[in-house]
């Protein structure tokens, strides 16, 4: 059997750094930052936190189109770094994500 390298099973993130408003069902919006973005997800910086498992809508105003949707809160990594894990984004959006990744190798 052979292994799989890394790099083959993550998909290719994008290192940049974009305004990013996240918001939850109850209160304000979340004025956070991507440190990373992929067609999967993404990891953000937040100043307010975030919980394990919690959804969110999100949305990244500053690419050539609109991405916009909902993540799942994977992880926090650091003290206000998450990653969060994009849930049904529409293909032509997925496609521009994909492309900013393996553009920015």
């Amino acid at each position: 059997m052979m292994a799989v390298a890394e790099p083959e099973i993550r998909a290719p993130r994008a290192e940049i750094t974009l305004a990013c408003t996240l918001r939850r069902q109850i209160g304000s919006p979340i004025g956070a930052q991507t440190l990373n973005v992929g067609p999967r997800g993404m990891r953000v910086r937040s100043p307010r936190p975030l919980r394990e498992d919690e959804t969110v809508a999100f949305d990244l105003p500053n690419l050539d189109i609109r991405v916009a949707g909902r993540a799942r809160v994977v992880c926090q990594e650091l003290p206000h770094v998450y990653s969060l894990r994009f849930e049904n984004l529409p293909e032509p959006m997925l496609r521009r994500l994909h492309a900013l990744a393996i553009n920015a190798r």
